[in-house]
Protein backbone atom coordinates (compact mmCIF):
# COMPACT_ATOMS: atom_id res chain seq x y z
CA UNK A 1 0.00 0.00 0.00
CA UNK A 2 1.36 3.61 -1.24
CA UNK A 3 2.31 6.15 2.07
CA UNK A 4 -0.04 9.01 2.35
CA UNK A 5 1.28 12.74 2.90
CA UNK A 6 0.28 12.39 6.47
CA UNK A 7 2.46 8.79 6.74
CA UNK A 8 5.66 10.14 5.62
CA UNK A 9 5.18 13.57 7.57
CA UNK A 10 4.49 11.12 10.78
CA UNK A 11 7.07 9.00 10.26
CA UNK A 12 9.67 11.94 9.04
CA UNK A 13 8.75 13.37 12.71
CA UNK A 14 8.80 10.31 14.87
CA UNK A 15 12.14 9.68 12.61
CA UNK A 16 13.57 13.31 13.99
CA UNK A 17 12.29 12.61 17.94
CA UNK A 18 14.54 9.03 17.51
CA UNK A 19 18.40 9.46 17.72
CA UNK A 20 19.86 7.01 15.90
CA UNK A 21 23.50 7.72 17.48
CA UNK A 22 23.93 6.35 20.62
CA UNK A 23 26.74 9.57 21.18
CA UNK A 24 28.59 10.26 24.10
CA UNK A 25 26.66 7.19 26.03
CA UNK A 26 29.36 5.19 24.38
CA UNK A 27 32.56 6.41 26.09
CA UNK A 28 34.37 4.99 28.39
CA UNK A 29 33.41 4.58 32.21
CA UNK A 30 30.57 6.66 33.02
CA UNK A 31 31.18 10.00 34.99
CA UNK A 32 29.43 8.69 38.73
CA UNK A 33 30.60 8.76 41.76
CA UNK A 34 30.82 5.29 43.60
CA UNK A 35 28.67 6.20 46.26
CA UNK A 36 25.73 7.91 43.75
CA UNK A 37 26.84 4.72 41.84
CA UNK A 38 25.95 2.48 45.03
CA UNK A 39 22.52 4.10 45.80
CA UNK A 40 20.67 4.19 41.97
CA UNK A 41 21.38 0.30 41.85
CA UNK A 42 19.99 -0.61 44.95
CA UNK A 43 17.17 1.40 44.24
CA UNK A 44 17.13 0.12 40.70
CA UNK A 45 18.15 -4.04 41.27
CA UNK A 46 16.32 -5.89 43.33
CA UNK A 47 18.59 -7.38 46.12
CA UNK A 48 21.30 -5.48 45.15
CA UNK A 49 23.08 -5.05 48.87
CA UNK A 50 26.68 -3.96 48.55
CA UNK A 51 30.47 -5.42 48.25
CA UNK A 52 31.47 -4.12 51.60
CA UNK A 53 30.69 -7.20 53.67
CA UNK A 54 32.00 -10.78 52.88
CA UNK A 55 27.70 -12.23 52.95
CA UNK A 56 27.00 -9.64 51.03
CA UNK A 57 29.13 -9.80 48.27
CA UNK A 58 28.16 -13.45 46.45
CA UNK A 59 24.10 -12.30 46.73
CA UNK A 60 24.77 -9.03 44.95
CA UNK A 61 27.27 -10.28 42.39
CA UNK A 62 24.32 -12.75 41.79
CA UNK A 63 21.69 -10.39 41.50
CA UNK A 64 23.57 -7.90 38.96
CA UNK A 65 24.36 -11.10 36.96
CA UNK A 66 20.29 -12.05 37.48
CA UNK A 67 19.32 -8.64 36.22
CA UNK A 68 21.56 -8.27 33.84
CA UNK A 69 21.10 -11.83 31.87
CA UNK A 70 16.81 -11.09 32.00
CA UNK A 71 17.06 -7.52 30.62
CA UNK A 72 19.06 -8.69 28.40
CA UNK A 73 16.75 -11.64 27.19
CA UNK A 74 13.79 -9.51 27.47
CA UNK A 75 16.05 -6.58 24.80
CA UNK A 76 16.99 -9.77 22.51
CA UNK A 77 13.09 -10.89 22.39
CA UNK A 78 12.36 -7.21 20.99
CA UNK A 79 14.98 -7.67 18.58
CA UNK A 80 13.53 -10.70 17.42
CA UNK A 81 10.62 -9.32 16.71
CA UNK A 82 12.47 -6.34 14.67
CA UNK A 83 14.12 -8.67 12.72
CA UNK A 84 11.17 -10.58 11.96
CA UNK A 85 9.00 -7.73 11.12
CA UNK A 86 11.74 -6.44 8.71
CA UNK A 87 11.94 -9.55 7.31
CA UNK A 88 8.04 -9.72 6.55
CA UNK A 89 8.91 -6.08 4.97
CA UNK A 90 11.35 -7.44 2.60
CA UNK A 91 14.30 -5.69 4.44
CA UNK A 92 16.66 -8.58 3.50
CA UNK A 93 19.64 -6.73 3.97
CA UNK A 94 18.81 -6.61 7.70
CA UNK A 95 19.18 -10.64 7.76
CA UNK A 96 22.53 -11.27 8.45
CA UNK A 97 23.25 -8.07 10.78
CA UNK A 98 19.90 -8.85 12.75
CA UNK A 99 21.23 -12.67 13.19
CA UNK A 100 24.31 -11.98 14.29
CA UNK A 101 23.18 -9.56 16.91
CA UNK A 102 20.49 -11.86 18.56
CA UNK A 103 23.19 -14.60 17.91
CA UNK A 104 25.91 -12.46 20.18
CA UNK A 105 23.52 -11.37 23.33
CA UNK A 106 21.97 -15.00 23.68
CA UNK A 107 26.43 -15.58 24.35
CA UNK A 108 26.68 -12.55 26.04
CA UNK A 109 23.71 -13.68 28.59
CA UNK A 110 24.87 -17.07 29.31
CA UNK A 111 28.52 -15.19 29.96
CA UNK A 112 27.10 -12.94 32.46
CA UNK A 113 25.24 -15.84 34.19
CA UNK A 114 27.74 -18.38 34.03
CA UNK A 115 31.12 -16.89 33.56
CA UNK A 116 33.44 -17.34 36.41
CA UNK A 117 36.52 -15.14 38.12
CA UNK A 118 39.16 -17.51 38.69
CA UNK A 119 40.52 -17.47 41.91
CA UNK A 120 40.12 -14.73 43.57
CA UNK A 121 39.90 -13.54 47.70
CA UNK A 122 36.92 -11.16 46.51
CA UNK A 123 34.32 -13.23 48.08
CA UNK A 124 35.91 -14.52 51.08
CA UNK A 125 37.93 -11.58 51.95
CA UNK A 126 37.19 -9.46 55.17
CA UNK A 127 39.82 -6.90 55.16
CA UNK A 128 38.88 -5.54 51.61
CA UNK A 129 38.15 -1.82 51.95
CA UNK A 130 35.55 0.16 50.50
CA UNK A 131 38.33 2.41 48.29
CA UNK A 132 39.32 -1.04 47.34
CA UNK A 133 36.10 -1.72 45.80
CA UNK A 134 34.47 1.36 44.98
CA UNK A 135 34.93 1.30 41.35
CA UNK A 136 32.96 -2.04 40.94
CA UNK A 137 29.98 0.03 41.49
CA UNK A 138 30.96 2.55 38.62
CA UNK A 139 31.14 -0.51 36.35
CA UNK A 140 28.30 -1.71 37.46
CA UNK A 141 26.68 1.58 37.10
CA UNK A 142 27.78 1.77 33.49
CA UNK A 143 26.21 -1.72 32.71
CA UNK A 144 22.71 -0.77 34.27
CA UNK A 145 23.35 2.66 32.32
CA UNK A 146 23.93 1.20 28.96
CA UNK A 147 21.49 -1.71 29.00
CA UNK A 148 18.80 0.84 29.59
CA UNK A 149 20.33 2.62 26.36
CA UNK A 150 20.29 -0.39 24.69
CA UNK A 151 16.12 -1.14 25.61
CA UNK A 152 15.29 2.55 24.68
CA UNK A 153 17.16 2.17 21.32
CA UNK A 154 15.78 -1.11 20.52
CA UNK A 155 12.04 0.03 21.35
CA UNK A 156 12.55 3.29 19.36
CA UNK A 157 13.90 1.14 16.41
CA UNK A 158 10.65 -0.91 17.33
CA UNK A 159 8.24 2.02 16.82
CA UNK A 160 9.80 3.21 13.25
CA UNK A 161 9.68 -0.69 11.97
CA UNK A 162 6.11 -0.17 12.82
CA UNK A 163 5.54 2.76 11.34
CA UNK A 164 7.91 1.32 7.90
CA UNK A 165 10.32 3.72 8.58
CA UNK A 166 12.82 1.96 6.97
CA UNK A 167 15.42 4.14 5.66
CA UNK A 168 18.02 3.77 8.45
CA UNK A 169 17.38 0.24 9.17
CA UNK A 170 21.15 -0.30 8.91
CA UNK A 171 22.37 2.24 11.04
CA UNK A 172 19.78 1.43 13.65
CA UNK A 173 21.42 -2.27 13.93
CA UNK A 174 25.10 -0.51 13.98
CA UNK A 175 24.19 1.51 17.02
CA UNK A 176 22.45 -1.68 19.16
CA UNK A 177 25.41 -3.25 18.11
CA UNK A 178 28.00 -0.67 19.29
CA UNK A 179 26.41 -0.47 22.60
CA UNK A 180 26.34 -4.17 22.65
CA UNK A 181 29.76 -4.44 21.94
CA UNK A 182 30.32 -1.34 24.86
CA UNK A 183 28.09 -4.23 27.28
CA UNK A 184 30.54 -7.13 26.29
CA UNK A 185 33.64 -5.08 27.36
CA UNK A 186 32.15 -3.23 30.61
CA UNK A 187 31.45 -7.05 31.90
CA UNK A 188 35.35 -8.34 30.48
CA UNK A 189 36.88 -5.26 33.06
CA UNK A 190 34.08 -6.41 35.14
CA UNK A 191 35.30 -9.55 35.83
CA UNK A 192 38.85 -8.62 35.56
CA UNK A 193 38.48 -6.81 38.67
CA UNK A 194 36.70 -8.74 40.61
CA UNK A 195 40.15 -11.43 39.46
CA UNK A 196 42.06 -9.05 40.75
CA UNK A 197 41.60 -9.88 43.92
CA UNK A 198 43.39 -12.35 43.95
CA UNK A 199 46.64 -10.33 44.88
CA UNK A 200 45.44 -8.72 47.79
CA UNK A 201 46.71 -10.95 50.74
CA UNK A 202 44.53 -11.33 53.58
Amino acid sequence: MPKTRTNIVKEGNLAKQLNVDAGDRLGTLIDINPKKALKELQNSIKQYSDYISVPNRRSTDHSFRLFVKDTIIQINDRIKEIHALLIEKQQMSAWAIGERIINEIGIFSRDVEKGGFGFTTFFENPKLLEMDISQLYVIDYDVFDSLKNLQERTESFMQLVKLNYLEDVDLWFETLDRIIGKLIRLIDDRVKLIGSYERIAY
